[in-house]
């Protein structure tokens, strides 16, 4: 199999990407592959070939045989703060009330899905912190809960099964770059369906479909209109659609946050010598073995979210700090000092609002 394979910063191979699946989801592959990088390790670096050279963004195609490229700012080391919420007893109405009905499909039988899964807990902003999803000025507000809208969509009962297993994320175009060469729509495979607003979320298939069929369904569009349904059928990438009401759209970090799972899921390195499992498998020895997991509230509410999707998310999170030289017990001392600042904050909160009630009381 024919694969282009991206290293990080020339001293890892990070990424084997099957030279199909690239055909299959861009139309200018390098962009593409950049925004991919981005997703995964929240930094917009730029590729080179191995030699140095920078690479032409604007190709529309990759030479077919296996290639390198290297991605020498593929990290940075920012961080957001945490904060919990308790989560929401509305959420699946308020999806519904906003979404209508499956947003790729039109099916009116669905589930309410967590782009972050429900298992990784109430603290979805303390989860995109660990990924590095910083570079964008469309981060989530700081207090957003697993259960917030922003966290949710609205999918056909089969594609949240195929969802949590990591088969397909969204992606959200354009992406601004901080140089000339962002991704737009037009950069990517989708069908488009007649949305008139200025961004497009389109669901991608990481991994091939079983019924991808790209011929069928071209000529099927030279007959007339096809149905998004069918066109997903095929394997296509169809563009999301949000029937109902109300603006507070999936957050573009947390859709940038779960394509990079989905992307790292798919396409990590299995190479041998310097690989990313190679060297993740010494630290998890040094460091991870000593690192209890978190408890689980109750079985019913991770149910769905044992999938290889949660899994992939921890893995990666590990992976980052590798990288970044952050040890998990530095991470967990983190947590519990946000934890514990943000308890002192409320603290401080109710104590001024019984200072201003008594301070009521002695003036009347």
């Amino acid at each position: 199999m024919v694969e282009v394979e991206v290293f990080l910063r020339a001293e890892t191979s990070f990424l084997s990407i099957p030279h199909g699946d690239i055909e299959r989801l861009a139309i200018f592959p390098f962009r593409w592959i950049r925004y991919v990088m981005y997703a995964i390790c929240g930094a917009r670096g730029d590729l080179t070939i191995p030699d140095g050279s920078p690479v032409d963004y604007d190709k529309t195609e990759i030479p077919n045989e296996d290639r390198a490229f290297v991605d020498y700012e593929g990290l940075n080391d920012g961080s957001i703060s945490s904060s919990r919420t308790l989560p929401s007893k509305t959420f699946r109405g308020h999806v519904i009330r906003r979404d209508g009905c499956c947003v790729v499909t039109g099916a009116e039988e669905c589930d309410e899905a967590h782009l972050i899964p429900r298992s990784k807990g109430d603290e979805v902003s303390f989860v995109v912190s660990l990924y590095n999803c910083l570079m964008t000025s469309a981060r989530p507000p700081s207090n957003v809960g697993i259960d917030n809208i922003i966290n949710g969509i609205l999918l056909r009962k089969d594609l949240h099964s195929r969802f949590v297993y990591g088969e397909f994320a969204f992606i959200k175009a354009p992406f601004q770059s901080i140089s000339n060469y962002g991704l737009d729509p037009e950069h990517i495979k989708r069908f488009h369906r007649g949305s008139s607003g200025p961004d497009y979320i389109t669901l991608h298939h990481s991994k091939e479909p079983k019924n991808y069929d790209p011929t069928t369904l071209a000529a099927y569009l030279k007959i007339g209109p096809v149905y998004p349904c069918v066109a997903l059928h095929f394997g296509a990438n169809v563009d999301a659609l949000f029937r109902g009401e109300g603006s507070s759209l999936p957050s573009t970090v947390i859709l940038d946050c779960v394509y990079g799972v989905a992307a790292y899921k798919s396409w990590h390195s299995k190479s041998g010598g310097d690989g990313v499992l190679e060297v993740m498998d010494q630290y998890r020895q040094n460091h991870y073995a000593q690192i209890r997991p978190r408890s689980r509230a109750s079985s019913q509410d991770v149910r769905r979210d044992e999938s290889d999707l949660a899994k992939a998310m921890d893995e990666l999170n590990m992976v980052l700090m590798l990288f970044h030289g952050i040890k998990p017990e530095e991470v967990a001392e983190r947590r519990q000092k946000a934890i514990e600042d943000e308890e002192r904050a409320v603290q401080e909160v109710s104590r001024t609002k019984v200072m201003e009630w008594r301070d009521h009381l002695d003036v009347g």
